[in-house]
């Protein structure tokens, strides 16, 4: 929780490098396009940016830091996201149509 570091995920690793990048701190890595195909460039769920080759992207670290705090025990996310699995009906359901 004390380190400011950046964490790079490649969304498609088997298109590309298959480990995340870790930036250190004051860490900047640029990336240029070079396609002839669209490229989509998205940051922590904001809108897509569509890009064009020849576009690059700078990536570092802010002087401000964001402290985060979690109201739930770590398994929340985990038991939230089996309840809302579960309320789907094809959940637990194999591909020929018989249940687990």
């Amino acid at each position: 929780p004390e380190i400011r570091n950046i964490l790079l995920m490649p969304v498609a690793p088997h298109l590309s490098i298959d480990r995340a990048v870790v930036l250190s701190e004051g860490g900047t890595v640029f990336i240029r396009v070079k396609t002839k195909h669209e490229a989509v460039v998205s940051v922590d769920g904001k809108e897509p940016v569509h890009l064009s080759s020849g576009d690059g992207v700078r990536i570092h670290t802010n002087e401000k830091s964001l402290k985060m705090v979690r109201f739930e025990d770590p398994g929340y996310f985990y038991r939230h996201l089996t309840m809302h699995m579960e309320q789907n009906p094809l959940f637990g359901k194999r591909i020929n149509g018989q249940s687990d």
